[in-house]
């Protein structure tokens, strides 16, 4: 019976001991359960302060790197939409300064026929031009009949209407009577000038000067020099954009392609009468 309990006692021995083997994989198991958990745990935890900061401070990069790039998009479109409305005015009186420069005629009109001065008003160039032109300037009149040349003139000066320091260039055309600088009937033309000047190429000396009184000679171009005032709703427009914009400039040079008189190699010699041409377009 001993033997058997014994065995019994061995085998349950060995059982509990094999109970006590599965029991204690059964607890490294719970063990392994609870180590699993903690890794689950520690996967899910928050980001730590330093992680934060860094964070945060990249953003702040980002968003400053895209501020400050698209301020800069926005004060260059504020500069061009500026810069374009000055330009549509400042280019525009010198493109009709241009076309009446492009029929400039003076022989065998009676003495001076293009005549430039150089002036100033309050210390800024306001320089005048009087000179007679083929190009179509004006209107037909009443009977449908446009005249064959004009007397144009250019002046920089005051303007009472407006009331600032800024001056107004005027500018004049009527059909020709026989003195093509004797003044006439000034039109507003374009208001806010700071300064006109006029420069004269000298065919002889190639050398730009600044009057322009010669009887038998007219320059070989004119160079025009037109700046603006920017108003006080463009100065405030451009400071609240940040913009720093310089005086309004613009210049253009004009050539001059008409001789006073022909060569002498094209002067006929049998008739003297024939040596004077018919004015511009017969008769």
């Amino acid at each position: 019976g001993g033997g058997a309990f014994s065995q019994a006692f061995g085998k349950g021995g060995r059982g509990r001991k094999g109970g006590g083997g599965a029991f204690s994989s059964a607890f490294g198991n719970k063990r392994s359960g609870r180590g699993a958990f903690s890794k689950a745990f520690d996967s899910r935890r928050g980001f730590t302060l330093i992680e934060l900061m860094v964070t945060m401070a990249i953003t702040a990069l980002v968003f400053a790197m895209v501020g400050g790039i698209l301020i800069s998009v926005l004060s260059a479109s504020e500069r061009v939409e500026i810069e374009l409305q000055y330009e549509k005015r400042g280019y525009g009186a010198l493109t009709l300064i241009r076309r009446d420069l492009s029929g400039v005629y003076a022989y065998g009109l009676g003495g001076i026929a293009f005549k430039g001065e150089d002036e100033e008003q309050d210390g800024r160039s306001a320089d005048t031009l009087d000179f007679v032109t083929t190009a179509r300037v004006l209107p037909p009149d009443e009977e449908g009949k446009v005249p064959r040349m004009i007397e144009v003139g250019y002046k920089l000066d005051a303007n009472d209407a407006l009331g600032d320091k800024s001056l107004t260039l005027f500018r004049r055309a009527e059909p020709f009577e026989g003195d093509p600088i004797k003044g006439g009937d000034y039109l507003e033309l374009l208001s806010g000038v700071e300064s006109f000047a006029l420069e004269y190429l000298d065919p002889k000396t190639q050398e730009w000067v600044e009057d322009w009184d010669k009887p038998d000679l007219l320059p070989l171009a004119v160079k025009i020099t037109l700046e603006l005032v920017l108003d006080e709703a463009e100065k405030n427009r451009a400071e609240d954009a940040g913009v720093d914009l310089p005086p309004p400039q613009y210049q253009i040079v004009v050539g001059i392609s008409t001789a006073v008189v022909p060569d002498k190699g094209e002067q006929p010699q049998a008739d003297p009468a024939a040596q004077q041409p018919p004015p511009p377009g017969g008769g």
